[in-house]
């Protein structure tokens, strides 16, 4: 059977295989399953790459969509672990925002990141785990411009879109140089700025996920913009 050349939509059948994946995490059944691995998750996830660069392109949206950056190897890093299964089991797809697509570093997190797990799956934008130079200079935007990045993440759209802080990595109590009354410092003491929304598994196999994409990305687009430009000046 030849392959396709254009997305259609993921299958639904991914779910199966995540699901027998949690449960057999191991060299000998991934062998055995690599061929649906290989044409309905990798090279699905290609192909999806390439529809998004075209539709953000064609939506003037600043966020890339190439495979060597918008995937993810399905092998853990299980060196500092304790957790010692050699697959991931969950499908992840990201698209780094900048408004320079000639200079886009590859470990950058600033984007809009998709995730698919069962029963955990959510879109998220922002920007995780801020090395120590980004992490103070997004500080210092919100801090020094706080009713405009309060008037982004208040604003009715971006609300909807999404609606959920995610905390993923824990607050800090101080700050140096910044007082614990700065209206800002709910933010402040931040170590990385992602907002996202829980989504149903469902909505990956649905044949319409690149219109979500591209409306979730819209609604991200201050807020990144503004991250963008703290990062970057």
């Amino acid at each position: 059977m030849s392959k396709i050349s254009e997305f259609d939509n993921f299958s639904r059948s991914i779910a199966n295989f995540f699901k027998e994946l949690s449960l057999n995490n191991n060299k000998q059944w991934f062998d055995d399953h690599r061929n649906f691995y290989e044409q309905e998750i990798k090279d699905k996830s290609k192909l999806f790459v390439s529809r998004m660069s075209k539709d953000f392109e064609q939506e003037n949206l600043p966020l890339i969509s190439d495979s060597k950056l918008s995937l993810f190897r399905i092998n853990r890093d299980i060196r500092f672990s304790a957790n010692k299964d050699p697959y991931k089991t969950n499908m992840g797809l990201f698209f780094p925002y900048s408004e320079n697509p000639f200079n886009v570093n590859k470990d950058t997190s600033l984007g809009l990141y998709i995730h698919y797990e069962v029963d955990q799956s959510f879109i998220a934008c922002g920007i995780h785990n801020p090395d120590s130079e980004q992490l103070k200079k997004v500080r210092y935007a919100v801090a020094n411009d706080y009713e405009n990045f309060k008037t982004i993440v208040n604003e009715k759209s971006f609300e909807k879109h999404f609606p959920e802080m995610f905390a993923l990595l824990k607050p800090v109590t101080r700050v140096a140089g910044y007082s614990k009354d700065h209206p800002a410092f709910e933010h402040i003491c931040r170590k990385d700025f992602t907002y996202g929304v829980y989504i149903d598994d469902d909505l990956v196999f649905d044949i319409q996920l690149p219109e979500f994409i591209i409306e979730k990305a819209k609604a991200a687009k201050p807020f990144l913009a503004f991250l963008y430009h703290a990062i970057n000046g």
